[in-house]
């Protein structure tokens, strides 16, 4: 079962996904996740601090399952295999009951495809106390085992909502929430703009960038300052700074 899970359409099917290595399995206890399982190999469970976390799940409910090595390694993505892996259960949420918040802040990744840097702006998005995210078709698999690895545990806090099309996002956005987007030829620079209010950030794809039908909607379009010789930044890093600057100003607000 655990193997099958590196395959998206096998995630999809299950609701299961896989978290890799002692610092994930950790994460998911403290958060009190759901996970079907924790498999560990017989080195793992030979030291000392190892088996007070296999005590800890063990008595937090969770079943856990010794296997062989080469068994944990064929599930394993990772070039060192850590160990110890977890198989979760998705946390499903639909978009109505995410836009049901008063005060919404949402990180909309428009086509995303690197799940590297998917996996970092979730980390971000939950760090700057976002209440979601939403992401569009194209966007790689929030569940990816190198997205799960960037979102260090950041999937256990902030709720995903997956496989909308650019114009669902528009259509459910109107009226809820002011629309922001992210783009080289914005006509602000991203610290002019104002965040306050029901907010969805939007980031678009690595090289075609945001949608045009969001675009077209947007309430602004913002631009990060280059002084450089470089045409942008990477999304991820992009993504970083437009959502801290909408974390200060609503901070200072008081409404993070």
């Amino acid at each position: 079962m655990a193997h099958s899970l590196k395959r998206r359409s096998r995630r999809e099917k299950t609701g299961l996904y896989l978290l890799e290595g002692e610092h994930l399995v950790l994460e998911a206890l403290q958060s009190e996740a759901e996970l079907e399982v924790v498999l560990y190999d017989r080195e793992f469970a030979a030291s000392s601090e190892h088996t007070k976390l296999l005590k800890r799940l063990a008595r937090a409910g969770y079943r856990c399952l010794e296997v062989p090595s080469p068994e944990l390694n064929r599930a394993a993505a990772t070039v060192t295999p850590p160990g110890i892996l977890a198989i979760a259960r998705q946390h499903k949420i639909n978009l109505e009951s995410l836009l049901a918040n008063q005060e919404v802040f949402l990180l909309v990744a428009d086509g995303v495809q690197d799940p590297g840097n998917l996996g970092t702006m979730l980390r971000t998005a939950a760090a700057a106390r976002c209440t979601g995210a939403l992401l569009t078709t194209g966007t790689v698999d929030p569940y990816n085992e190198k997205a799960v690895r960037a979102a260090m545990g950041a999937l256990f806090y902030l709720p995903v909502v997956t496989g909308l099309g650019p114009g669902e996002v528009v259509k459910h956005l109107e009226g809820r929430a002011k629309i922001i987007v992210g783009h080289v030829a914005g006509e602000v620079f991203y610290h002019e703009c104002d965040y306050r209010g029901s907010l969805a950030l939007v980031v678009g794809n690595e090289n075609r960038g945001p949608s045009p039908e969001i675009l077209a909607q947007a309430y602004a379009r913002v631009k990060i300052p280059l002084w450089g010789p470089v045409e942008s930044l990477n999304v991820a890093v992009a993504a970083s700074l437009l959502l801290y600057e909408a974390a200060r100003q609503r901070y200072n607000l008081g409404t993070v």
